[in-house]
């Protein structure tokens, strides 16, 4: 006991966050079933994307594979999904190989970007019992929980997002050594590319609060990772502006054989979807029924609500701005996310949400907040417990 008061007089961010990552890794493990350590990560294409790069090339196989979601072009499958979940864990495949447990780094990744969100509330000076609520309704009271205990390609593709974006702010709001904020930023968008849109907002407050060195230390930190993203593309289709999914939308059932997979014909089903999307409901206990189609933020997250009631400022401004930047092209998407709980494209744009609800706890701490944040928590939980991948 004393060498732990030790430890956590001399250094108190870092047992902190350790204590947050344990914390949520058991739960998270817990919850999932202990599936993390008990059964393969059904669709694991991160893992089959970094042995192929271990292997010295970018495809993955030279046929059809119904169970990855993989893009023919010229013969070869290719994923489509943004490579750097396979870059952060090139390490563990080229020591485990196709065996590496995708679902078990899930959790890590997950737990990781929960400790990354307290030490950012620390960082916006949020009081010790809000801190604890937010914390709460980030780690469970959103799909991200969900996402973390079914960590198939899609799931674990927003949770390492999430995870870089929550590190990216947490630096943001502390040291803020630009570079770093960027390089996390990068890393945000090479793994959900809807994330890059957050750079703009972020780039014009780094100028505005610091100058010139200070945008051009952010992009410095950015740039590197997109250039290396270009030739990624440019190696697989031969021009740089492509990163797979209009090839995915012209060979996916859902999509079309013409066309892009981004248009305003699919705006209101996604409006829809995140704001109106309701359960099913049905005779028998527990009464409601999850499918597919998922369902809207509006029952799974409300304490998102809060985000309202944060203080017109420039921070205010900028995290709304890179919120709705980032929502835009999972609006205009042709589906809505599919084989879910929950809305999960909305993890692209929580971690920004997520800082205005926690300015909004503070200027309205009463009942009704905490409410929201309890229902959320219960909301997930059951999500978590009728509907598992």
């Amino acid at each position: 006991m004393h060498i732990f008061q030790g430890l956590r007089a001399r250094y108190p961010n870092s047992v902190r966050f350790a204590i947050v990552f344990l914390v949520g890794a058991l739960i998270y493990l817990v919850t999932g079933r202990f599936r993390a350590l008990t059964a393969p990560t059904p669709i694991n294409n991160h893992v089959v994307l970094a042995d192929a790069l271990l292997h010295g090339h970018l495809w993955v196989a030279t046929s059809p594979m119904a169970w990855v979601d993989c893009v023919m072009f010229m013969g070869k499958c290719y994923v489509i999904e943004g490579p750097m979940p396979a870059v952060v864990m090139l390490p563990l495949v080229a020591l485990f190989g196709l065996h590496t447990n995708q679902s078990l780094l899930c959790i890590v990744a997950a737990a990781l970007g929960l400790a990354a969100f307290d030490r950012l509330l620390g960082e916006m000076r949020i009081s010790a019992s809000r801190r604890l609520a937010m914390d709460a309704f980030v780690g469970f009271g959103t799909v991200y929980w969900w996402c973390t205990v079914n960590p198939n390609v899609w799931m674990f593709a927003h949770v390492v997002c999430v995870m870089f974006l929550l590190f990216g702010l947490a630096e943001w709001y502390g040291k803020r050594r630009m570079w770093i904020v960027g390089l996390c930023f990068a890393g945000a968008a090479l793994t959900r590319s809807p994330a890059v849109l957050a750079v703009v907002p972020f780039f014009v407050w780094a100028w505005l609060d610091g100058g010139p060195r200070s945008a051009r230390s952010f992009v410095l930190g950015f740039a590197p990772l997109i250039v290396l993203d270009v030739a990624y593309n440019l190696a697989r289709w031969h021009v740089p502006y492509d990163i797979g999914y209009t090839l995915w939308y012209h060979q996916d059932t859902a999509g079309s054989h013409t066309g892009y997979p981004l248009g305003l014909q699919y705006a209101a089903y996604n409006l829809y979807s995140f704001f109106i999307l309701a359960p099913a409901f049905s005779n028998y206990p527990p009464w409601i029924s999850l499918t597919d189609q998922g369902v809207a933020l509006t029952f799974t997250s409300p304490a998102l609500i809060l985000a309202l009631a944060a203080p017109r400022s420039r921070e205010s401004l900028t995290l709304w701005a890179s919120a709705l930047l980032v929502a835009i092209p999972n609006v205009l998407y042709y589906v809505n996310g599919y084989a879910q709980f929950g809305m999960r494209h909305s993890l692209d744009f929580t971690p920004f949400l997520a800082c205005l609800v926690a300015r909004g706890l503070d200027r309205r701490p009463d009942l009704a907040s905490y409410a929201l944040i309890g229902f959320s928590v219960i909301a997930n939980a059951f999500g978590v417990g009728e509907y598992q991948l």
